[in-house]
């Protein structure tokens, strides 16, 4: 496991409550560097977030996006904005907040479907491409603009 956050302690106790300490890794923050090569060296990218205690929401992780371009398959939760980077089924897989069982389920079929999560990567990774690329961005952008200013300025 990649990263830090309140959960973390909570996390290795668990591990080592389930008897799977020694078969769980838990390395911490890491260099983006080191991130994306183990994106390369992957198969699928588990992010369960979840509504912090004092509130506070997360968006649309930026790390889910790097695994989705990466063409890795990605399973995560119904939390903020990651529904809209996300469709369960067609471009990774969502759980309920929380929902640890969910989760297992959807990392089961993952294991046992490989053919159809193919589609899945492949579909997650042109999203990416299409709708979250800023250079794709920027272009929509400025073709936007010119649009209006010859809306306003007709030839």
């Amino acid at each position: 496991m990649i990263g830090g956050g309140e959960l973390l302690e909570e996390l290795k106790k668990l591990a080592a409550n389930l008897g799977i300490a020694d078969r769980v890794t838990f390395l911490g923050p890491r260099p983006h560097a080191e991130v994306k090569q183990r994106l390369r060296n992957a198969h699928v990218f588990l992010l369960p977030s979840v509504a912090a205690r004092d509130g506070d929401l997360e968006g649309i992780p930026v790390a889910l996006m790097e695994a989705m371009a990466a063409g890795l398959i990605v399973v995560s939760t119904y939390h903020s904005g990651i529904p809209e980077l996300i469709e369960d089924q067609e471009t990774g897989f969502l759980a309920p907040e929380r929902d640890v069982a969910a989760l297992a389920r959807k990392l089961a079929w993952v294991a046992e479907n490989p053919d159809k999560c193919e589609r899945i990567a492949r579909a997650a990774r042109r999203k990416i491409e299409q709708d979250f690329n800023a250079d794709v961005l920027n272009e929509r952008f400025a073709q936007l603009v010119a649009q209006l200013a010859e809306a306003r300025h007709p030839a």
